[in-house]
């Protein structure tokens, strides 16, 4: 039996790490997109598949409903080392308050490094330029009933591109349901399923970008709308629950200005594109952790360990994640502290 479920596990493993990693479009022409790309690095080394599972800090990136299942105040630090001098970090402190409920605070950051100024004849100006933006965050999270849970994330997004800034208020909205609690209680004890998860979330509602260029020998002003991430997701685990298997299915919903130069500027281009994530993780012990999966056809593998001390639990996660299209592999490391 013993040796059945090591098959098993290194089977699911292997699916997920063995399939074709295929290229593909990025989603990076409209606005607000770093803050799809993981920084967390379970999540990440999971592919991605997180709506259905969301159980810890990285649940405030992902589907805000599940961070009501964090249960002692949990600080988090995550790094993501990219290459092309591109940088995305996060900071996290989520807090338990009363009855089943939850409260967040995040940063996350994304710098793009610096270029070589040049002017309308494309001469240098001998003048460094640079990029950053940010996501300031409140979540808050509670158990209404047995079977579901509600999440809400207040966004502020700020973006300063050389001498120009901008802001915005944008909210994300997320459900979980625990199917088992819908079964008489009891009735999924050793069954091979079981802790079936299934979630919902919709980001970056009403948030957009209005830049201000007059004087700057551009438009007055420009409208840049952050897209409309829709998804769905499940999970269960398995092999006595040491198993987590999880998938997502997003759909990006993105608005641009139409190209057409006779056009009012107004006049705006829809794109929807599908992303499929989907992720397993195997614990040792509930001690030591690896992981795999795909984020829409990439390879994303990861490893977890955590160390019990006094009243305080340390977890070191690390992730990698497979070159998309030129961008080369990046690697992430996050480090949680519940006390």
């Amino acid at each position: 039996m013993k040796m059945f479920k090591y098959i098993f596990v290194l089977s699911v493993l292997l699916m997920l790490s063995a399939a074709n990693l295929s290229a593909e479009t990025e989603n990076g022409g409209y606005a607000g997109a770093f803050v799809k790309i993981p920084v967390e690095a379970r999540s990440a080394g999971m592919g991605g598949a997180y709506i259905g599972v969301s159980d810890d800090a990285a649940g405030q990136l992902h589907n805000p409903a599940g961070i009501q299942s964090i249960t002692t105040k949990v600080f988090t630090s995550s790094y993501r080392a990219m290459g092309q001098d591109r940088k995305l970090g996060f900071l996290s402190l989520a807090i338990p308050t009363r009855g089943e409920s939850i409260l967040g605070f995040s940063w996350l950051y994304a710098g793009y490094g610096e270029v070589e100024g040049r002017d309308n004849s494309g001469y240098a100006t001998g003048e460094m330029i640079s990029s950053n933006e940010h996501d300031f965050a409140i979540s808050f999270a509670k158990r209404f009933e047995p079977f579901f849970a509600l999440g809400t994330k207040l966004n502020y997004y700020h973006k300063k591109h050389v001498d120009l800034s901008v802001g915005s208020i944008g909210i994300d909205l997320g459900a979980l349901f625990f199917i088992d609690s819908l079964l008489e209680y009891g009735s999924m004890e050793g069954k091979l399923i079981t802790d079936i998860r299934g979630g919902l979330a919709v980001k970056h509602i009403a948030a957009k970008y209005i830049w201000e260029t007059e004087g700057t020998g551009l438009a007055p002003s420009q409208t840049d709308d952050f897209a409309t991430f829709i998804g769905i997701g499940g999970s269960c685990r398995t092999l006595d629950r040491k198993l987590l298997i999880a998938a997502d299915l997003e759909l990006i919903a993105a608005r641009f200005p139409d190209p057409d130069e006779e056009a009012e500027f107004e006049d705006r281009i829809t794109s929807n594109d599908m992303l499929f994530q989907m992720g397993g993780e195997y614990s040792f012990e509930n001690k030591y952790f690896l992981r795999a999966g795909l984020n829409d056809g990439v390879l994303t593998t990861g490893a977890g360990f955590k160390y019990k001390f006094n009243s305080a639990t340390l977890m070191i996660n690390y992730a990698f994640s497979g070159d998309r299209v030129g961008e080369g592999d990046d690697h992430i490391i996050t480090l949680d502290v519940s006390f």
